[in-house]
C-alpha cells in the first residue's frame, strides 16, 4: 500500500512505499524460518570447532606421556599404591607431569565440558576442581604400578587419554553428548570414536585388550 504525499518544492504529488501488516508479518516469518534453518548448522559447527580443539589438547597431552615415558623408563603417569589399582591414590602423579612439561591447565579442559576450567593442575580426581581429569581420562592410571603401564607394552594400539564419559547413556561427564569422544592413542594418532565402539563404560577401544 502506498501513502500519498506532496512535494512541496515541485508541487507534485508522489507516493511513499510502505509495509501493510500483512506484508510484515510474512517478513517476520521467512526471517524465522530461516533461523529455525541456519541455527542447528550454526550450532554443529561450533561443536565442531571444539571437538578439533579438544583433539588437539588430547594430542598435546599424548606428546607429554611420550616424553614422560622417555624419561621414567618407558613407564607412563601411574602414581598408585602397591597392588592398587584406583587411581585416586596417587592423586599428584599428573599434576607432577604438567609441571614437568610445562603443560597449561587449559591443555587438561575440553571447549565443549560444561564444568569450570582449571586455573591450575592441583588433583587427578575426576570432575574435581583444578582437576586433571576435569575434562579427560588416562589409561595409565587404572593400573597397578607393578604391571606398569610400559608404553612398548601399548604396542601403539592401545589408547592414552580420552574424553571423560562417553557411553551410549547420557550423563554429566560427558563432554559431547551421547555420541561418541576423542582419543589419542599409542601410536601418536588421534580419533573421534563413535559411543557404541568404547567398552567397559567409559574406555574406548581397544583399551580392555590390553587391561592385565
Amino acid at each position: 500500500m502506498s501513502n500519498p504525499v506532496w512535494d512541496l518544492d515541485r508541487g507534485l504529488r508522489r507516493t511513499r512505499a510502505a509495509f501493510t501488516l500483512v506484508e510484515l508479518l510474512v517478513e517476520i516469518g521467512i526471517i524465522a524460518l530461516l533461523m529455525a534453518i541456519l541455527l542447528p548448522s550454526l550450532s554443529r559447527a561450533r561443536e565442531q570447532s571444539r571437538r578439533v580443539k579438544c583433539l588437539a589438547n588430547l594430542r598435546s597431552l599424548g606428546h607429554a606421556m611420550y616424553l614422560y615415558a622417555n624419561d621414567f623408563r618407558d613407564r607412563l603417569p601411574n602414581g598408585n599404591l602397591p597392588g592398587d589399582a584406583n587411581p585416586a591414590n596417587g592423586d599428584q602423579v599428573l599434576v607432577a607431569m604438567a609441571k614437568q612439561y610445562n603443560l597449561t591447565p587449559g591443555i587438561f579442559y575440553c571447549p565443549s565440558d560444561v564444568d569450570e576450567p582449571p586455573r591450575q593442575i592441583a588433583n587427578n580426581y575426576i570432575q574435581f576442581e583444578n582437576s586433571a581429569r576435569v575434562s579427560y581420562d588416562f589409561f595409565s592410571v587404572y593400573w597397578i604400578p607393578e604391571q606398569g603401564p610400559k608404553l612398548s607394552r601399548l604396542r601403539g594400539q592401545a589408547p592414552l587419554a580420552w574424553d571423560l564419559g562417553v557411553w551410549v547413556t547420557a550423563n554429566q561427564m560427558q563432554n559431547h553428548g551421547i555420541l561418541g569422544g576423542n582419543v589419542i592413542f599409542a601410536d601418536g594418532h588421534g580419533e573421534w570414536q563413535r559411543s557404541d565402539r568404547w567398552c567397559k563404560g567409559n574406555w574406548p577401544a581397544p583399551a580392555c585388550t590390553f587391561y592385565p
